[in-house]
């Protein structure tokens, strides 16, 4: 399945749930009328308007799954009662116990005390069987004549519901993966990398065949005075606006970097000082068109970059120096420029 798919289902997880228990108690109807088994056909009836009334008025997650736990409980109760434990509805609470701990957040502690009740229910539903009770002896007949069927057919729902459901938290694992994955390299307010993942890559090329490469080190002019005259807020649109500009300009290959408060890293593996230099020059002009609002007054944004071109990426630390020094020394003598 496509993952936007399956992270659509996994967004809806509850809501689609509940329209597949209507949908089972609507089939049911149907079923058990066709059967003779009334009492069953009002039964799933019920069920199947409480449903509808759920899912019309109360949207809160986990009222509704709460509710279909102990509906599917009750539901699955009163259907053995009925049928003299013959119906294997007993499969519906089994899974529940199970379902009822994903379905509900890790921080309802309720689930816990769910999962004793339906475990305890399952224990006495079990028994309906053995000592072979139903309300409606006179069905029995009926009963026997399609309990293999409906047994057959129940065990499925479940198998169905538990296959879904255990998918879609795979798929709600891999998601939180990659979301822990990507938080842990890149910075969250410009989203490019940060420095710790810079460093680790940096340092695991330390051994790769000596090649030219050329590294920047950018700072945004001024960002004080810019936090301190339109606000943090403003700030961080004008961080997010030199990010992307940054990746707007740079090679394919290039790795942008976040290195602190409003300094940027940029690395441009086999990139010549002249290639640089244009690539720098075209992120400088597009920086300073950038527009930034504040109250109607347009923010100004321009950036002082050092840069350095080296040909050993085991000194990598060393020309990030020089062109700090680089940087520094623009800093001092006018800013919005280049220093090579």
């Amino acid at each position: 399945m496509p993952k936007k798919f399956l992270e659509t289902l996994s967004e809806h997880r509850t809501l689609i749930f509940l329209i597949m228990c209507l949908c089972v108690h609507i089939f049911n109807v149907f079923l058990f009328w066709k059967f003779g088994l009334f009492p069953l056909v009002v039964l799933n009836a019920i069920s199947s308007v409480i449903y509808v009334v759920f899912l019309t008025i109360f949207k809160d997650e986990n009222l509704r799954i709460s509710f279909a736990y102990f509906e599917i409980i009750f539901f699955s109760a009163m259907t053995e009662l009925i049928s003299g434990g013959h119906f294997g509805t007993l499969t519906f609470v089994i899974g529940m116990v199970a379902v009822i701990f994903f379905m509900l957040p890790y921080s309802n502690r309720k689930k816990h005390i769910y999962q004793l009740i339906g475990a305890a229910l399952a224990v006495a539903i079990s028994l309906i069987s053995v000592f072979n009770y139903s309300l409606y002896p006179e069905l029995m007949d009926l009963v026997l004549h399609h309990s293999s069927f409906v047994k057959v057919l129940n065990l499925i729902i479940t198998l169905f519901s538990l296959f879904y459901l255990t998918n879609l938290y795979l798929v709600e694992l891999r998601t939180t993966r990659e979301k822990l994955d990507y938080s842990s390299n890149h910075d969250m307010l410009t989203g490019l990398y940060n420095r710790r993942f810079f460093e680790s890559i940096m340092k695991r090329s330390k051994d790769e065949k000596e090649t030219s490469f050329s590294v920047a080190m950018l700072d945004v002019d001024d960002f004080k005075k810019i936090n301190d005259t339109y606000g943090h807020e403003t700030g961080d649109r004008v961080l997010a606006a030199v990010s992307k500009c940054i990746e707007s300009c740079l090679p394919q290959d290039a790795v942008a970097v976040r290195w602190g408060g409003e300094e940027f890293v940029l690395y441009l593996p086999q990139v010549e000082n002249s290639r640089a230099l244009e690539v720098l020059e075209t992120f400088r002009t597009n920086l300073s068109e950038q527009e930034i609002y504040h109250k109607g007054t347009r923010v100004a944004i321009t950036a002082t970059i050092g840069l350095c071109t080296g040909e050993s990426i085991a000194d990598y630390e060393e020309y990030l120096r020089q062109a700090d020094e680089k940087l520094y020394w623009g800093k001092k003598h006018g800013k919005n420029q280049i220093v090579k």
